[in-house]
């Protein structure tokens, strides 16, 4: 358990859920990058050398798959985030098992978040509506919805992880097989070679 106890697992929850706003939605300051998601997380949980490995790692696998118009990509900050939290948590898991796990999260949010945009097209049905009849079309309120129901999502999908994933991944863990966990150990230590040839692939210079 981190030192800050159950207080600051919340906080980081809640964290997660601001800061994933940044993504697509809020500023694009790029704070909801791994890179800064996973050592800010880890410094704040106590285990900072673990976010900041999992940040970079996070960072080099996502580097080439970036949310860009319709395209949704795996939710990379809440794959980090959760993978932090899992290893910081009350039920402490190894990086080699919070990773996948972590990227099975971001996957959810990505599901669960198509799913919002598809929501999100009524919004522009009122707002023309309004506009026909010679009202405002109060984007700015449709715009603090879209916000919240966003940050609801990762806040749900961040608290799953706490209450739900956490000790099931304790107790899954603890009975894993020994060739099982080895795997995933050899995954862990594949993991920032695949992202360098992600880089290197994101690099390469097209005629």
């Amino acid at each position: 358990m981190t030192p800050g106890g159950w207080l600051a697992i919340m906080a980081s929850v809640g964290l997660i859920a601001i800061v994933e706003l940044d993504g697509v939605q809020v500023g694009q300051m790029m704070v909801s990058r791994p890179l800064a998601v996973g050592p800010l997380l880890g410094w704040f949980l106590g285990i900072p050398q673990t976010g900041l490995l999992l940040g970079v790692c996070g960072e080099l696998l996502s580097i080439d798959d970036l949310p860009v118009g319709n395209k949704l990509p795996l939710n990379v900050t809440v794959a980090v985030g959760a993978a932090v939290l899992l290893c910081g948590g009350p039920w402490p898991a190894g990086p080699e098992l919070a990773l996948p796990l972590g990227l099975g999260l971001g996957w959810l949010h990505q599901r669960l978040e198509t799913a919002l945009r598809q929501r999100r097209r009524a919004f522009c049905c009122r707002a023309e509506e309004r506009l026909r009849n010679g009202q405002e079309p109060g984007i700015g309120a449709m715009q603090l919805a879209a916000l919240a129901q966003q940050a609801a999502v990762t806040l749900a999908v961040m608290a799953g992880c706490v209450f739900l994933v956490a000790p099931a991944a304790g107790v899954i863990g603890a009975r894993l097989p020994e060739s099982v966990l080895d795997g995933l150990q050899f995954a862990w230590r594949l993991a920032p070679w695949l992202g360098m040839g992600v880089l290197l692939y994101a690099l390469r210079v097209t005629p």
